[in-house]
């Protein structure tokens, strides 16, 4: 007799009674936080600032591959499994995440429109091909065209799957993954001829990084275009809620390995053009680019920096005192295992103003085994209701 498949539950689609639900309580949780969020950008001061446990992740590095779907790039699919988990998390954690739909290609969406080669390994990330880069001398720059989101890469892909998610979901569609300027070029040629090509031949480098940055503003708009997002207005960065506050964000993640002269020549006229074309904006990044301070504090458009700090609360605090006031911190990492100790920590360290706490929890990712925490382990409903409980008593005593 054969055996019958039973269908995961993160891709069985909502009933008309759960969607109602969900409905009514993504309303209440969006009036919620768009309040607690002017209060964030106005630098208001607070006993308690807004806080995110989630564990709703719309990409796939850190996710339990028992429960994450085969054919996740159909865009059925990406909808009904991002509905699925979103829901599973607002009716059960109060927190300040507002859910979002997100069209997830992986880091990679604008590098493969300029010519990476993109691999898809079966519940993995899209990622590109690193035995292949599209530019690798000063000619390969010269010759790099902008490419037209409706033809190149990925681009068609998500444009169709945003289409989809917009007409099949009451839920905000947001963009995809956007990595900036920095990153892209990272893509397209690899860190070492990056490096080469800034020294050797810095016109030529500024070339690169003047048509990556045209590319990017096309894309975005583009996308804009589809989902009906003001240009000065997005959903989220990177699930943290920022609405008008911010027009766009993207990632910046190698900016922590560039010393300041080189990052303020090559990256920071490019990303504060990105900003200036959506009235302003967030940049992401993952590590410790404290160093930057000043660097950020030139960049137009530079309202919110999203930190993975990597559990580097010290570093936190010492860009705290340097952007006092001036931008805002998303301060987010994947919950540790000794989760007490570091919100203890972070709480203790930083000046709630001007602040948002957001820890990605991950049945994958940062939860390993120990002792006493085993039982946050158990499954993901129980470790995540376990951190949310303990910053709730920690920031409404």
């Amino acid at each position: 007799m054969e055996a019958v498949a039973t269908q995961l539950w993160t891709t069985v689609p909502l009933t008309p009674a759960e969607r109602s639900e969900f409905e009514a309580l993504f309303a209440a949780r969006l009036a919620k936080v768009k309040a607690k969020t002017a209060d964030v950008f106005a630098f208001r001061k607070t006993d308690a600032p807004p806080f995110i446990v989630n564990s709703a992740l719309y990409w796939v590095f850190g996710l339990d591959p028992e429960t994450f779907p085969d054919d996740y790039f159909d865009p059925r699919v990406m909808t009904a499994f991002q509905e699925r988990t979103y829901y599973d998390q607002v009716k059960s954690i109060d927190d300040d995440f507002v859910p979002y739909l997100m069209p997830w290609y992986g880091t990679v969406v604008a590098a493969s429109a300029l010519g990476c080669q993109i691999e898809f390994y079966p519940k993995q990330d899209p990622a590109a091909n690193p035995r292949y880069y599209p530019v690798v001398t000063p000619e390969d720059v010269r010759r790099l065209e902008i490419p037209d989101p409706e033809k190149d890469g990925l681009m068609p892909r998500v444009l169709d799957c945003l289409r989809y998610m917009k007409a099949n979901s009451f839920l905000p569609v947001g963009y995809t993954d956007f990595q900036g300027p920095l990153t892209t070029a990272n893509q397209l040629m690899g860190y070492d001829k990056l490096i080469y090509l800034m020294h050797d031949h810095p016109n030529a480098m500024h070339e690169l990084m003047d048509k990556v940055t045209e590319t990017l503003i096309r894309w975005v708009k583009a996308q804009k275009a589809v989902i009906g997002e003001p240009l000065n207005e997005c959903i989220g960065d990177q699930q943290v809620y920022t609405g008008e506050h911010a027009g766009v964000w993207f990632s910046d993640d190698d900016a922590v390995l560039m010393s300041v002269r080189t990052y303020r020549e090559f990256v920071v006229p490019y990303n504060s053009r990105v900003l200036e074309a959506f009235g302003g904006g967030c940049i992401h990044y993952c590590g410790n680019a404290t160093h930057h301070a000043d660097n950020f504090l030139a960049t137009k458009g530079l309202k919110a920096l999203n930190i993975y700090n990597l559990y580097n609360i010290p570093s936190v605090r010492r860009l705290q005192e340097r952007l006092q006031d001036k931008v805002v911190l998303f301060v987010c990492d994947f919950t540790p295992v000794e989760y007490e100790a570091y919100f203890d920590e972070m709480l203790a360290t930083l000046d709630p103003r001007g602040v948002v706490i957001c820890s990605q929890y991950s049945p994958v990712v940062g939860l390993l085994k120990g002792g006493k925490y085993d039982a946050v382990r158990r499954d993901l409903r129980t470790g995540r209701e376990a951190v949310y409980n303990y910053l709730r008593r920690r920031l409404n005593p």
